[in-house]
């Protein structure tokens, strides 16, 4: 046992707690569990780890659940006053504040329904609170008597033992082995990120070394007294010390409270009893419980101390949990019933959990079961879906339970459960009841994907005209397919969620309006985004309005300029919400933006982040998508091995949608364009559109533009690629409008329509004006064809864009535009010169040395001059003047100087 900075009988368990409290400083944590009876020393074991923190500079903080103590309890406690602390207003924090009021009273506000797990999301802020709090020093978090601990709390800590390993962060939990919850046991213990240490009882000789430890001067007769009547038990030595060992020795530990409660009299028993059943000695409750005045309750306690009861801070608590258990068991069950009735009428509008409990301890189980009923209600409200899952248990059966129940196992992404529940249910709900039941089995089958059966338990409600009913209605017509009954059912919500005041029905409504639009017009699919984002914003609906405001920044991000207002504000609103599924799926929105403008190699940095975050979230399907982003960028830098094992792990993951096993091919196929594979690349780009074909859930991707291009370039199928794309809703996109445009100059090249070509050539460069990287290599394709062809003016385009490649160490493009350059007669090398030619001037030929020599002649030096600065000689120097002069048509010397300067400025 510890004692004094010392351990009997723990050398073991101390050196190895020791050792991972010394990890924490050097950025390793995870989640220590301390398993063993009641007695056996856990405690005095996680006081050392917190002596050794505090010797260490690890902040320490403590928290301990107790009976029936709510969700979140021990981490509550344990973080209690953190917010006095000015550095936890980072931005960092700001998407888990939500999250975090659970546990933090002064970040307590308004929390908004997402498809993450509430565990998940508050476990990831506790991570970031307490590294933002603590730094590099680390911090213990010490959580006692876990198997106490509510459901969440609990789910909190299995996170936790997946994410600390690499986090200075250490959690230590104790908890009784032989009351270890299922969860814990089945799920927690067996991770092998979790750390156990399972405290045995002590040998007769460390039971001896302890007695002498507590009494030195005991002599040899008490001292195998206590070894013979302690049972190894660290606690019971030290009580049986304590007592002096003075006559008969008790048999047990329950007779030895026994004489101790005896030793106070009937009254104040009486009063120890009452603090029993309520579980702690609260003297503010145990009066009209126990019938004794207050006078007599403080006289009580007071004569109950340190023998049964100690102080603990500014209140009593038990002198260990023993003795707590030892005093219940000595209340007879009719008395017991009482005193829990009248602790639990005392408790209510105080604590309604241990009322609730109390209560149904008492045989008033009706009543208990409505105050649980609420109580889960509560929970499921602000995300502590476990506790309410534990409420409901507790409260039993009935279709208000069982409408709760399907709510909770939905939002816990069991909604096959939630089904399979609610279902048997229906042949016993009436009423309002029956309504809001068959509402609940809707939603679930919705998320399921079963259309028609969503529509057949909204049918069955019998509510055809409340606007929710047709919200239900109109999502599962547009999963089926059947866009426009969709379109009329929201509309028909929309009139009766104006006719019923009902914003949430018509924002929701409104969206698959906008969803719908967005198949055949995306000028109206704009008009219902945006009204369903003013709508939302009017009524305060901050999550439908992020969902709005997404939709309304795809449609943004078409127009000329690709940047998105909209976009912005959806980001930062979902941030301050704390929606971080929504920040993901914006994340990953933008991550398709970047490949476009910038290229795949510019969305590394974003992609890899965002994978991270959604798989911290797991949101399994989201971290599919943004391995796919990543996968692009390394296709881009040329490193298909590691695409390849990307690629793999996407695919591997559950719940990937679609685009994962349709966009795997063009992933692969950006790799045969780079190596002028263009044959490979068109196979590959036709199987991920195949696979997309007639999927109208999907966003119409860029990729559909770039197959009917290909497939063109190819002459492969005599342009049904082209009217495939022209006539579908993919084509309403710019970035695939623009790949149609150079596409139809190809074919009217081929066709000898030179003028045609050169007229859709310059569409496709509008249409894309500002989405640069997929421009530039549309362009490449469609000019390779120019240069078979012979139309337009293919080698100034390719020197123009060689420059953005060789600019952007884009190589393996670089080299396809060298190679077209010299099959159309032009030539070229890589620029010797030390200074970026601009595109202008790239286009009319100027070299990398040239462009040297022009900026010196802008300057006034002349020829000789500029031969002495850049190590030439005066005749090279005449020559590159003269193929300046030459290639920008200047007159003279005097005017290559204004050349640059138009070129700069765009003239």
């Amino acid at each position: 046992m510890w004692s004094g900075g010392a351990m009997v009988g723990r050398e073991v368990e101390l050196a190895r707690v020791d050792e991972l409290v010394g990890a924490v400083p050097q950025g390793k944590g995870g989640v220590l569990l301390v398993l063993g009876e009641a007695g056996i020393g856990k405690t005095r074991l996680l006081g050392a780890a917190i002596e050794r923190a505090r010797e260490r500079g690890v902040s320490v903080l403590t928290g301990s659940a107790v009976a029936g103590g709510g969700a979140y309890r021990p981490l509550s406690e344990a973080l209690a006053g953190l917010l006095r602390d000015a550095r936890l207003t980072g931005d960092e924090l700001r998407p888990y504040r939500a999250a975090l009021g659970r546990l933090l009273p002064e970040w307590a506000g308004e929390t908004t329904p997402s498809s993450v797990d509430p565990v998940v999301v508050l476990g990831e802020g506790l991570v970031r609170l307490l590294r933002t709090l603590n730094g590099d020093s680390g911090c213990l978090l010490v959580l006692e008597d876990v198997h106490w601990a509510d459901g969440d709390t609990l789910a909190v800590l299995e996170y936790l033992s997946r994410v600390l390993s690499t986090s200075p962060l250490l959690v230590a939990a104790s908890l009784r082995e032989e009351e270890c919850p299922p969860c814990v046991m089945n799920r927690l213990l067996p991770r092998p990120e979790v750390l156990s240490i399972r405290l045995g009882r002590l040998t007769r000789e460390d039971v001896r070394a302890l007695a002498d430890r507590c009494a030195p001067s005991l002599p040899e007769r008490l001292r195998e007294l206590a070894v013979a009547k302690s049972d190894g038990l660290p606690f019971l030595v030290k009580e049986l010390v304590a007592e002096g060992l003075e006559g008969e020795v008790p048999p047990t530990f329950a007779v030895l409270v026994e004489q101790r409660l005896a030793a106070l009299g009937p009254d104040r028993r009486r009063v120890l009893e009452a603090a029993a059943v309520l579980g702690e000695p609260d003297w503010t409750l145990l009066g009209e419980a126990a019938g004794v005045p207050e006078e007599g309750v403080l006289g009580a306690l007071r004569a109950a101390q340190p023998r049964l009861v100690v102080p603990e801070g500014d209140a009593l608590g038990w002198r260990h949990a023993l003795t707590r258990e030892a005093v219940l068991a000595g209340v007879p069950p009719a008395d017991r019933a009482v005193l829990a009735r009248r602790l639990g009428e005392a408790l209510l509008g105080r604590d309604d959990t241990r009322a609730a409990d109390l209560l149904a301890a008492a045989g008033e189980r009706e009543r208990a079961a409505g105050i649980y009923l609420r109580l889960a209600r509560r929970d499921l409200d602000r995300g502590a879906l476990r506790d309410a899952r534990a409420l409901l248990d507790r409260a039993g059966g009935g279709t208000a339970v069982v409408i709760e129940r399907i709510r909770l196992l939905t939002l816990l992404g069991e909604a096959e459960a939630a089904v399979e529940t609610g279902a048997g249910a229906l042949g016993d709900a009436v009423g309002d009841d029956h309504a809001r039941l068959c509402l609940r089995l809707a939603d679930a089958a919705i998320l399921l994907g079963r259309w028609d059966d969503a529509e057949r338990y909204a049918d069955r409600a019998g509510r055809p005209a409340d606007p929710q009913v047709l919200v239900i209605g109109a999502n599962a017509a547009f999963g089926a397919g059947d866009l426009r009954r969709a379109a009329r059912l929201a509309m028909a919500a929309v009139e009766g969620a104006e006719r019923d005041g009902d914003g949430s029905a018509h924002c929701q409504a409104l969206v698959v309006l906008g969803q719908c639009a967005l198949r055949h017009d995306f000028a109206a699919a704009r008009v219902h985004y945006a009204a369903a984002a003013r709508r939302a914003a009017e009524h305060g609906l901050l999550p439908l309005r992020v969902r709005a405001l997404s939709g309304l920044a795809f449609i943004e991000c078409d127009d000329d300029d690709p940047g998105s207002p909209a976009l912005t504000e959806a980001r930062e609103l979902a941030l301050e919400l704390g929606q971080l599924a929504e920040v993901v799926a914006v994340d990953l929105f933008r991550a398709e933006q970047r490949v476009i403008v910038t290229g795949p190699r510019a969305v590394l940095p974003l992609a890899r982040e965002t994978a991270d975050l959604a798989a911290r979230l797991g949101l399994t399907g989201a971290q599919a998508v943004a391995e796919l982003f990543v996968a692009y960028g390394l296709a881009h830098s040329g490193d298909h091995t590691a695409m390849e094992t990307v690629l793999d792990a996407a695919r591997s993951r559950p719940h990937v949608p679609l685009e994962i096993t349709a966009l795997a091919p063009a992933v692969r196929g950006l790799c045969r364009i780079m190596a002028r594979d263009l044959a490979g690349a068109d196979r590959l780009l036709t199987t991920a559109v195949t696979a997309l074909r007639g999927q109208h859930q999907t966003v119409p991707v860029a990729e559909w533009g770039l197959w009917a291009l290909l497939r063109t370039v190819l002459g492969e199928d005599g342009g049904t690629a082209l009217a495939t794309l022209r006539y579908s809703s993919a084509a309403l996109r710019r970035v695939n409008r623009g790949a149609l445009h150079y596409a139809d100059a190809v074919a009217a090249g081929r066709a000898g329509r030179p003028e045609e070509a050169v007229r859709q050539f310059a569409a496709g460069d509008q249409a894309l004006v500002h989405r640069g990287w997929w421009r530039r290599l549309c362009r490449l394709l469609a000019l390779e064809s120019a240069v078979a062809d012979g139309w337009g003016d293919p080698v100034r385009e390719l020197r123009a864009d060689l420059t953005a490649f060789e600019d952007a160490a884009d190589e393996a493009l670089a080299r396809t535009a060298r190679d077209l350059l010299r099959r159309a007669g032009a030539p070229t090398r890589r620029s010797r010169g030390q200074t970026r030619v601009p595109p202008g001037l790239r286009a009319a030929g100027v070299t990398g040395r040239e462009m040297d020599v022009l900026l010196l002649v802008a300057e006034g030096l002349t020829n000789r001059q500029i031969a002495e600065r850049l190590f030439l000689s005066p005749r090279t120097i005449d020559t590159h003047v003269a193929n300046l002069l030459a290639k920008t048509g200047a007159s003279r010397r005097a005017e290559l100087g204004t050349c640059l300067t138009a070129d700069r400025t765009g003239h």
